[in-house]
């Protein structure tokens, strides 16, 4: 039996071989990771060294793991999960030495946000400690009060933003144009045509409204507009902070479906194996959005000047939101 070196196994070299299970593609997972194509190549070697297997076969379609890599990926996602929790501990537990920045962001938004965030933070040779915090009732006001400095919004209500303006600047990063259907491996939905009639005809989960405003979510207001009964199932947008648990818990081994404005879930839907997700039709898309503004994802900070620190993570961050989302 090969004797495994794991002490020369780090944890960029895990990360790679779990992105290379993912996304099947070393010059995607280049990209995703800021990351340099040859030092990904080099890694990979190095695993299949460590583990003696070669871990992935090249095919036509791209990086297809083996069965000793289907065995190994997940222990090594959860290798990075644990790592995750280490990093925010520690985090947590120099708060009293260092200021930390809180960013506000969905683990719906973007994948493994906080890595690439934390890469580009030492690829740069800064001194920055940030802490994500995916939960808050109400952002603007937890941003006013300083308990978020950073927040990542998804809005396509232009009057609301004007109601914000006095209180948080905020900057347009992406314009989300395309819509992500989810809904249970085995809805009913799939044996029919998909169209927003018939979308409308099962509960509906938003993960796009505020308590505020109910109908932010454009297909709800779509509903609205061109008076097509719909039921909203979480009724509730009190506790409207979404992450990939809590939409599995509404939409698994139920009726109901969500439309996704992010492409993590489409990207990762392997991940997911009882839960269908696919990209809504064009023609469908451009129907919801003929007299509704698709929505655009913003960066909100508080009004005024911003410290050195906030100001290169706000331009940091809308690199990664613009590399990670399509």
């Amino acid at each position: 039996m090969h004797h495994l070196k794991l002490d020369t196994l780090d944890l960029l070299s895990i990360n790679i071989l779990v992105n290379l299970y993912e996304h099947h593609s070393a010059t995607l997972v280049a990209k995703q990771m800021n990351i340099p194509a040859p030092k990904i190549s080099r890694s990979l070697q190095h695993s299949r060294v460590i583990f003696n297997n070669p871990l992935f076969i090249r095919k036509k379609h791209g990086l297809i793991p083996n069965e000793f890599a289907k065995q190994l990926y997940p222990i090594a996602k959860e290798i990075l999960q644990c790592s995750e929790h280490l990093y925010q501990l520690n985090d947590d537990d120099r708060g009293s030495e260092k200021s930390h920045i809180t960013i506000h962001v969905s683990d719906l938004i973007v994948h493994q946000f906080p890595q690439l965030l934390k890469n580009a933070i030492k690829e740069s040779h800064l001194d920055l400690k940030f802490t994500i915090s995916p939960d808050s009732d109400n952002l603007i006001t937890d941003i006013i009060e300083n308990r978020i400095n950073i927040g990542l919004i998804s809005e396509s209500n232009h009057e609301y933003l004007k109601q914000i303006d006095n209180h948080v600047d905020v900057v347009a990063l992406k314009r989300l144009s395309h819509l992500y259907l989810v809904c249970d491996l085995h809805h009913p939905l799939l044996k029919q045509e998909i169209t927003l009639e018939s979308i409308a005809k099962y509960p509906y989960v938003s993960i796009l409204g505020k308590p505020e405003h109910a109908t932010s979510d454009p297909f709800l207001l779509y509903c609205n507009q061109h008076q097509l009964a719909y039921q909203l199932k979480n009724q509730d947008l009190i506790n409207h902070n979404f992450n990939i648990e809590k939409l599995n818990q509404h939409i698994t081994e139920t009726d109901a479906v969500a439309l996704l404005p992010f492409s993590k879930l489409y990207d990762h839907s392997n991940q997911m194996p009882n839960l269908h997700v696919c990209r809504l039709s064009e023609i469908e898309t451009e129907r919801l959005y003929l007299s509704i503004n698709s929505p655009t994802l913003y960066l909100a900070t508080k009004k005024g000047a911003l410290s050195p620190n906030i100001s290169w993570l706000v331009e940091t961050i809308g690199h990664i939101v613009n590399r990670s989302i399509h």
